[in-house]
């Protein structure tokens, strides 16, 4: 049986001699893996295999293999800077590891797809604010998993509170945040990303003052970040990624 669809790229893995498994996310399966003969004579590209690539496949399955074979593949968008950029490839090493490690259902999510696939676009156009991307795609990947914080933030609530999901009084004199609780400078962050759009990263504000955002600011936010998906997961989730980002972008 024959079946068309649309793929993002996450990971590959060698399969012996000439195969390559392909594990990606389908607006018509949900996340899948899909098995592409690198030796074929009319595949013979696997370079179209970048993460995060956006391709058009025909796969064929006679029900009994394992998984799905890559049959057709064509490129529907031209996706040059995410691969040349160092920035935006890093990015995206990023994001396809957050997506690998998050995403399981085998089930089509057209929303879902919907947003990993333009935001893919997005990044590949986007000339300001770069170093912002992954942590606004990280915030906003918290909603298409179903439970993006409650916006709530105001003066007297000023700091987010993992378990919950909303942001929280501040806690008392000098105390050290619980595990549960983020930073201010992180709150401000969250609440800043949570309006701004995403091709509007360059500056972030919160309420009419402008963030300082820095590597370290970064850094710790999306770590916080990823804590607060894993607390709502059930599931610890190490982002190995991460730490490359930060050196690329402090």
């Amino acid at each position: 049986m024959l079946v068309k669809s649309q793929i993002v790229v996450l990971h590959t893995i060698k399969h012996g001699d000439t195969g390559i498994v392909v594990q990606c996310y389908s607006n018509t399966a949900g996340r899948c893996s899909l098995y592409f003969r690198a030796s074929s004579k009319k595949h013979n590209n696997a370079s179209l295999l970048h993460k995060l690539n956006i391709l058009d496949v025909v796969t064929y399955s006679n029900g009994t293999q394992s998984m799905p074979t890559i049959k057709e593949v064509s490129v529907p968008y031209n996706l040059a800077t995410i691969r040349g950029d160092i920035f935006k490839s890093s990015i995206a090493i990023f994001m396809s590891e957050l997506l690998g490690k998050t995403v399981r259902e085998s089930e089509a999510n057209p929303p879902l797809y919907s947003f990993i696939s333009s935001s893919i676009q997005i990044l590949e156009h986007l000339t300001d604010g770069v170093a912002n991307f992954h942590i606004h795609f990280l915030t906003h990947l918290c909603k298409m998993l179903g439970f993006m914080p409650m916006d709530n933030y105001s003066c007297s609530t000023p700091v987010f509170d993992i378990a919950t999901a909303k942001f929280t009084v501040q806690p008392f004199g000098n105390a050290v945040y619980g595990t549960q609780t983020i930073g201010e400078r992180e709150s401000q962050l969250l609440h800043s990303l949570m309006n701004t759009p995403s091709t509007n990263l360059e500056k972030l504000y919160c309420g009419s003052s402008e963030l300082q955002v820095n590597g370290g600011l970064r850094l710790a936010y999306a770590k916080r970040m990823i804590e607060y998906i894993s607390h709502h997961i059930g599931n610890t989730i190490e982002i190995k990624s991460l730490d490359i980002l930060h050196q690329i972008f402090s």
